[in-house]
Formats: C-alpha cells, sequence, structure tokens
C-alpha cells in the first residue's frame, strides 16, 4: 500500500523503498526527518533532472508520499531526486503548518526579503479567521464570509488571506519571522545536490486545491509565453500559471519554487529551472478554510494550550482523534479509497510529462 496511516509509516516506507539508493536525511526537530534519495540512471554533469517534492505543507505529505512510493515500484529512466515530507512535524501532528506555525511555503524569502506584511484586506478578516476560543459552538462564519465575499470580492479575498502574512503568528497564513530551520537545510541541499543540472523539472506535491480526486497543475513565476507553451505541451492545456486572477491560484510571497529557481538561476552556470505545483483536490476553497480555521483554533486555543504563551504545551498529545484533525485529513487527504485510487492514477502521468516538459 503506498497511503500511509501516519507520518512514521510513511518514513520508515521511504526509507525502506530508497534503502539500495544514494540517500540521506536532514534532521528537522524533535527526531522528524526530511528524507531524500536519487532514483534512475547514475548522475553526470549537466545533467537533466527531475525532483518531486512532499509534505511541504505538513498533512499533504499523505498523498505527496504515496505519489513517490508509486513511482519508486519501477525504475525510472532519468535522474531523479525525491525529498519526503518537507514539513514532517506538521505531517505527524495532521497541521498544514510547521512547529512553530510557519506555513513554509510562504517562508522562503530570498536573502534579505523583509519578513513584514500589513495587508489591510487580512486585518479585516484576521478576526474571522483566527479567533481566540476553542473551535466548536454556535457561530456566524458562513454568513460572515458571505458577506465579506460581497463586500470585497472573492478573488481579493482569497489573495490576501492565501498569498501569506506577517500580522499574527498564531493567524493562518503565517509567513515566520526568519528563515526555518527545515526550510534552510533543503535550500543548502538543494545547491548541492543540483549544482552541476543543465535542466531542472521541479514537481511539488500538494491536495486540497482542484475538483475531487482531480489534478491541478500549476506553472510558478511569472511564466513566459513559451515557458507555458511548453508546459502545456507536456502537460495539456489546462496547465495554469499562478496569476491571482485564476480561480485556483494566488499570489504567493515567501513559496519554496520561486526561491530554489532564484537560485537555480543566480548560479556561476545557470539553471534552467521549470517549477510546478501539482494539487490533488479534495473539496471547496471555503470549505478547506474552515477546517483550517478549526484545527488552528484548536491548536493555539484548545485544551492542550498553555494559556500563558497560547500555544501547545510540551507534553500535549496532537490529539489527533479531535473532530478538527478529522476534518483536516478529509481536506487534504482524505480515507477514501476511490481518492486515493485517482490520484495515484496520474503519478505516472505527472511523471510522463516532466519528462517531456525537461527535454522541450
Amino acid at each position: 500500500m503506498s497511503f500511509s496511516r501516519d507520518y512514521a509509516e510513511a518514513r520508515a516506507k521511504f526509507r525502506a523503498a530508497t534503502a539500495d539508493l544514494r540517500h540521506g536525511a536532514l534532521d528537522v526537530v524533535d527526531g522528524y526527518t526530511v528524507d531524500w534519495a536519487w532514483a534512475g540512471p547514475q548522475r553526470t554533469p549537466r545533467d537533466r533532472v527531475i525532483v518531486l517534492t512532499s509534505g511541504l505543507h505538513g498533512i499533504e505529505g499523505f498523498p505527496g508520499s504515496a505519489v513517490q512510493l508509486r513511482l519508486l515500484e519501477a525504475p525510472l529512466p532519468v535522474p531523479t531526486l525525491l525529498i519526503h515530507t518537507l514539513n514532517p512535524w506538521g505531517m505527524a501532528h495532521y497541521r498544514r503548518f510547521n512547529e512553530s506555525n510557519v506555513d513554509l511555503n510562504r517562508n522562503f524569502l530570498a536573502p534579505g526579503g523583509v519578513y513584514h506584511t500589513e495587508d489591510p484586506t487580512y486585518a479585516v478578516v484576521d478576526e474571522l479567521l483566527n479567533p481566540k476560543t476553542p473551535p466548536g459552538g454556535l457561530e456566524l462564519f458562513w454568513p460572515r464570509v458571505a458577506w465579506l465575499v460581497a463586500r470585497y470580492g472573492y478573488q481579493t479575498l482569497k489573495n490576501a488571506v492565501a498569498g501569506g502574512q506577517h500580522q499574527n503568528e498564531a493567524g493562518l497564513f503565517y509567513g515566520g519571522a526568519r528563515l526555518e530551520p527545515g526550510p534552510e537545510l533543503l535550500l543548502a541541499m538543494l545547491d548541492v545536490e543540483l549544482a552541476d543540472a543543465d535542466r531542472v523539472v521541479h514537481i511539488d506535491l500538494h491536495s486540497g486545491i482542484g475538483r475531487f480526486g482531480g489534478r491541478t497543475l500549476l506553472l510558478d513565476g511569472k511564466a513566459s509565453e513559451t515557458q507555458l507553451a511548453r508546459a502545456r505541451a507536456a502537460f495539456g492545456v489546462d496547465v495554469k500559471g499562478w496569476d491571482p486572477s485564476n480561480t485556483h491560484a494566488y499570489e504567493i510571497r515567501g513559496g519554496m519554487l520561486a526561491e530554489v529557481t532564484r537560485r537555480a538561476a543566480d548560479r556561476a552556470r545557470p539553471t534552467r529551472y521549470d517549477g510546478f505545483t501539482c494539487e490533488f483536490g479534495t473539496m471547496s476553497n471555503l470549505a478547506v478554510l474552515a477546517r483550517l480555521r478549526a484545527e488552528n483554533r484548536l491548536h493555539h486555543w484548545g485544551p492542550a494550550t498553555n494559556s500563558a504563551t497560547n500555544s501547545p504545551t510540551a507534553s500535549a498529545a496532537p490529539q489527533l482523534d479531535h473532530w478538527a484533525k478529522a476534518g483536516m485529513r478529509e481536506a487534504f487527504a482524505p480515507l477514501d479509497a476511490a481518492w486515493e485510487s485517482a490520484v495515484l492514477g496520474h503519478a505516472p502521468e505527472v511523471y510522463a510529462a516532466a519528462r517531456v516538459m525537461l527535454d522541450s
């Protein structure tokens, strides 16, 4: 079985599947590791490489890990770097964020970037998104959401909420105050492992956006017409750019793919780097947001929280049996055989398309 019940099982499966390959691990926090391995033919200088990453958003590591394990079942035809569970603490605790409540895909600012924003639209929705109370009880969440959408417009709210914020460190989509230890270790590792790559196609595996069981491909950055044409020739005409005006995208500040692409271009001999976010759909954006909101309230204001610091106590169990955690599984890794089968069905087609992109 490619899908795992928890982080520990997923890591054990990945390590077993890559035991005979060149591999390593980044020790992030409290014994949680980011594991990696090279599969496919032996590397040569100026190779063309595929990179597959999973779990940048913690709980989204369940489908991402399963896809990586499925691909490892057969020999891969090109050098492929698989990096397993970029946010292992988040995956283990059914969180989208890391041990510091940081959304790691909002944390990768370029050197000199300022970890500070004051978005007036986020300020408008902050109280609604991040109430300082445990989840549950009678609320007017959906009527208030409807009023805000009518008042500000769906796209404006989506971009303000999901793009990343530095105003509330206990809030959703918090980008952090500095580069987190996990991202710092990852960037250093990629600088070494991809230093001599000629071309890279990087697929970052996620879930939660798009129709149930479907896959959505988003080309990172401000893609040129030429790059977008190459992407659509490889992956299909439904590939979209991270254009804030399209239904599934929003403008991300501090995204991982943007930073690794920038670093690749800055090398003495630049690497052509095409980065894609691959989303496996579950439910509507607003339904996902409601579940994120409930889990964040449990994390910061639930019964196992230290009232002095508004954070979980060191001895607190992750409360994985709480209904808010079940909601997170539903939103990002549904325990549904049909959904799991659909996700695994996308694995070979996405990999094959990445090969076409690599050679175009």
